[in-house]
């Protein structure tokens, strides 16, 4: 897929795959790795989770949520707002539910990224810290944090929210280096 403003027709099969190899593409396999070994996972307690197997039954909704730990990833290569708005074309998502219909319209498309580099140097960050808890709390507050940019508008919270964001992170020395090496190199 290419950032264009064609109309497009893709199944619902399609989109599935697409978003896994976007999501490839940040290098979703270190986080969720480093997340799982700590106890995380979004899929936990889900009945679609096959012990040993995974997923047996993937679906739009939950290709389209990301984590505290992606969003942020997102966020700081500038991304998050595209794969927002891609995924805001797509009708029938619910949470772990899926009625999005079998053909879909499809306006805007997105490219794949490929910043693994900086999914790496967040899970080497995040493994320094000691506790489990830790682990999950972070992604809960990146969350949080994270989503008062899509949803506030007044400068005033916008800025408070990204200096809070800015101190939440600032221990993270791997992602931060690995942020500024991906910002002088485009």
């Amino acid at each position: 897929m290419n950032s264009s403003e064609k109309k497009r027709f893709m199944t619902r099969e399609e989109l599935i795959h697409f978003g896994h190899l976007y999501l490839k593409g940040v290098g979703i396999s270190v986080i969720c790795n480093v997340c799982i070994e700590n106890g995380g996972s979004c899929c936990m307690y889900c009945n679609d989770l096959e012990d040993g197997k995974g997923c047996k039954n993937r679906n739009t909704s939950c290709t389209a949520w990301l984590c505290g730990y992606l969003k942020l990833i997102l966020y700081m290569a500038g991304l998050l707002n595209e794969w927002e708005e891609f995924w805001q074309q797509i009708p029938g998502q619910s949470y772990r539910m899926d009625y999005t219909p079998a053909i879909v319209s499809i306006q805007k498309e997105i490219d794949i990224p490929s910043i693994h580099s900086l999914s790496e140097a967040l899970a080497k960050d995040l493994t320094c810290l000691n506790a489990k808890e830790n682990i999950i709390e972070l992604n809960d507050k990146l969350d949080r944090y994270i989503s008062r940019f899509s949803i506030y508008k007044d400068e005033v919270i916008l800025e408070k929210a990204k200096n809070e964001l800015n101190q939440l992170i600032s221990s993270f020395s791997s992602f931060q280096y690995a942020l500024q090496s991906s910002r002088t190199c485009e």
